[in-house]
């Protein structure tokens, strides 16, 4: 082995001397700890860096109306773009938010996400017209007061009050004036409700009962119908088409198919035939029951013996 020439062991000898002098001398020199101060600065940078990365995200914070918001600033704020997209939908339907509350009811926001928005939430209030401005009475024309007449199949319960409720919506024009009349044999339902008193009920359950009876002998026999205003008959008049009855001739069928005559006083007169023989005068059948002297009064005109 080949000695070592003496510059070489003088550079080992310093280093050797260099390492023994750092352990010597480290124990007496302690690292400098941190001082309260530098820790605060340093979480303060750390802060900073995440607000800045924040900010690079394209996510901040400012006052916004959810009413108005547009698209951009809702993005901004880090909401979605399907949650804009319901935020759109909602107030293009005449959705409004009133509240705050009412903006956490956003499909999808969660509770942290709406915690951090809630302090820049500023909505405007909208007060609506139709809180403010009442609308006015509303005047029926004549065909709207016809269809809002009562429909068929209306019991006889109907009060009188409710039937002259239903003619005011009828202009007084179209009403007959004192001293006209409507012939209640003739007359349709359209004739019969220019009649006061009578609209689109009365004018029916006329007409029905008319078909049952034919024709009506008289005025009074419109009273059979309930609530019937007695002031309607001063407008009303009868025109009188019957057959003459022929109390001696006729057979019991076809008395009782008569309009004037029921079956009980058909059934009368052919009983009084048997007994009697001819009937000969209105006196004769006074003697039935089922003639009472008013009836046998109205129908004299037209019973042939």
């Amino acid at each position: 082995m080949k000695p070592l020439r003496k510059s070489d062991r003088d550079a080992i000898t310093l280093l050797i001397l260099i390492i023994i002098t750092a352990l010597v001398l480290f124990p007496l020199f302690p690292p400098k700890e941190e001082s309260k101060e530098d820790h605060i600065k340093n979480k303060q940078g750390h802060s900073a860096t995440i607000s800045t990365q924040e900010e690079t995200d394209g996510v901040s914070l400012f006052y916004f109306d959810p009413n108005t918001a547009d698209s951009t600033s809702l993005r901004r704020l880090g909401l979605s773009k399907w949650q804009i997209k319901n935020i759109y939908k909602y107030r293009s339907h005449g959705g409004i938010y009133r509240c705050k509350e009412d903006f956490a009811q956003l499909y999808g926001l969660t509770l942290e996400k709406y915690r951090q928005l809630e302090p820049y939430i500023r909505i405007k209030p909208v007060v609506m017209a139709a809180d403010v401005i009442k609308r006015p009475a509303r005047s029926y024309s004549y065909r709207e007061a016809k269809d809002r007449t009562p429909k068929a199949g209306r019991r006889d319960t109907i009060s009188a009050s409710v039937g002259a409720d239903r003619q005011n919506a009828i202009p007084r024009a179209y009403k007959l004036s004192p001293g006209d009349s409507v012939d209640a044999n003739t007359a349709d339902t359209t004739e019969l409700k220019r009649i006061p008193g009578i609209g689109s009920y009365f004018a029916r359950r006329i007409v029905q009962l008319r078909n049952r009876r034919q024709q009506f002998l008289s005025k009074e026999e419109l009273l059979s119908i309930k609530n019937f205003p007695v002031e309607a008959l001063d407008y009303i008049t009868l025109s009188h088409h019957y057959q003459p009855v022929r109390v001696n001739t006729m057979t019991q069928v076809e008395l009782q198919r008569h309009p004037l005559i029921n079956y009980i006083q058909a059934r009368d007169i052919m009983q009084l035939r048997k007994t009697t023989g001819r009937i000969r005068s209105v006196s004769d059948m006074s003697l039935l029951p089922s003639f009472t002297p008013e009836r046998l009064k109205a129908i004299s005109p037209y019973i042939e013996f």
